[in-house]
């Protein structure tokens, strides 16, 4: 993987058996096989987590922060993402949770709660009454899916919501609230995110649409449930949780949509299916549809590849807390402060997000043309079987690598195989 950008994806090449499982399930086609093992075009990475997910021998692996970064800071605010209760057994409250998680080393906890609030109210009342924005609008809390966007859909870049996300406005108000509460200068608050997402890993590093991002760490969420766990009933339970029912099912594939209220929505879990979504989308046949929620993982953030819980039973765990936790309630005082939050920029994306031309074959028009021909004419001699066996997820991304000068190496055995049998007597 290159050092262009931080990746919380990574490979652990003794471990790498190159068995091509992760080729055929990377949604950009950022791995290759060379010499036996497999290659993380890091250009192309989305942190996705689906190779994570797929091999078999625990090659792929995440790099997140570890608890001893709490060190660094005066102050240490835990933001845990709201997947976590959907971990536990039933019988665990959420309030005995992050108390147990607060004893770690926390401070204080907070949850993302307000984010979801603040999001929910801006789209609702302000964004989807707006008719110069392009439709649908395209929710912005997935980085798995705003990276693929970014490189595989760049015309849809308009159409996605010009908001941060909610543990980012979360993060914000924290900081901002201890710093006031405390007399400590922000540089002072560490803000932990506990997180089910490589993607947002990667994002808290290389964020996009902000300069910088208000979290300071993010540990994986696999990496500190045994913690957690130990300290459960270690002390009083605290009555730390301010969730609401729409922000419980905030992180379930649907929650955005319902709580935003929208009638003309798709939302789509699984990057590959939310692949031709968009596709349908960018190519103008999904006039009418107003709001799309993609979620990369299958089930949403409960099916993140750092979560520990099976994405269906946690989906129907935190699905059971919902339906004892009250309803969102805002009075319309604070609506109107959140659209000002929006309207002075206190909560909207700050830098825009350029497309990444990755798939470009050369910056000379006239020079990449020609390559584009050099590539129908290898695909010609090739069998289209898409068969991963030459270390290239498809076919045409095998031409694509000669014809960039990537691979002078590998040959096509399929098409070799059927040479040889010609030839035989």
């Amino acid at each position: 993987m290159d050092n262009k950008y931080f990746h919380s994806v990574v490979l652990q090449e003794d471990r790498c058996i190159g068995c091509t499982s992760c080729l055929k399930v990377c949604p950009t086609e950022a791995i290759r096989l060379r010499d036996g093992k497999a290659r993380i075009i890091g250009e192309k990475c989305i942190d996705c987590g689906e190779c994570i997910r797929i091999c078999p021998n625990h090659a792929k692996n995440a790099v997140t922060d570890k608890l001893s970064i709490l060190q660094n800071f005066k102050y240490k605010i835990a933001i845990p993402s709201l997947v976590l209760y959907g971990q536990f057994s039933s019988k665990v409250s959420v309030n005995a949770m992050l108390t147990a998680l607060k004893n770690i080393g926390f401070d204080e906890v907070y949850e993302a709660t307000i984010g979801t609030e603040i999001i929910t109210k801006v789209i609702k009342e302000k964004l989807l009454k707006e008719d110069k924005l392009e439709r649908p609008l395209i929710n912005s809390s997935c980085p798995a899916i705003l990276r693929l966007i970014q490189i595989r859909f760049p015309d849809l870049l308009p159409n996605v919501v010009d908001i941060e996300t909610p543990v980012e406005i979360t993060a914000r108000l924290a900081k901002r609230d201890v710093a006031r509460r405390t007399g400590l200068d922000v540089s002072e608050i560490g803000v932990v995110f506990i997180s089910p997402c490589t993607a947002r890993v990667t994002s808290i590093r290389n964020p996009l649409g902000i300069e910088k991002s208000y979290i300071d760490a993010a540990i994986s969420m696999k990496e500190i449930y045994g913690d957690i766990v130990r300290n459960l009933n270690s002390s009083e339970e605290e009555n730390i949780s301010t969730s609401t029912r729409e922000a419980m099912e905030w992180s379930i594939i649907g929650g955005q949509s319902k709580a935003i209220g929208v009638e003309k929505y798709i939302a789509v879990d699984g990057i590959n299916e939310v692949i031709k979504v968009l596709e349908e989308i960018e190519t103008g046949r999904m006039e009418d549809l107003e709001f799309f929620e993609g979620m990369a993982c299958v089930g949403g953030c409960i099916g993140g590849p750092l979560t520990i819980e099976n994405p269906y039973i946690a989906k129907a765990k935190m699905r059971g807390i919902a339906q004892g936790l009250p309803c969102m309630e805002t009075c319309d005082e604070q609506v109107e402060h959140y659209i000002r939050m929006y309207e002075e920029g206190f909560i909207r994306l700050t830098e825009p997000i350029e497309p990444r031309a990755i798939m470009k074959l050369d910056k000379d028009i006239s020079v990449s043309m020609k390559k584009m021909e050099m590539i129908e004419e290898i695909l010609k001699y090739l069998p289209g079987l898409d068969c991963g066996v030459c270390g290239a997820p498809t076919c045409r991304a095998f031409a694509e690598d000669i014809v960039k000068g990537e691979n002078q190496k590998s040959i096509c055995i399929v098409k070799t195989m059927e040479n040889f049998k010609k030839k035989k007597p």
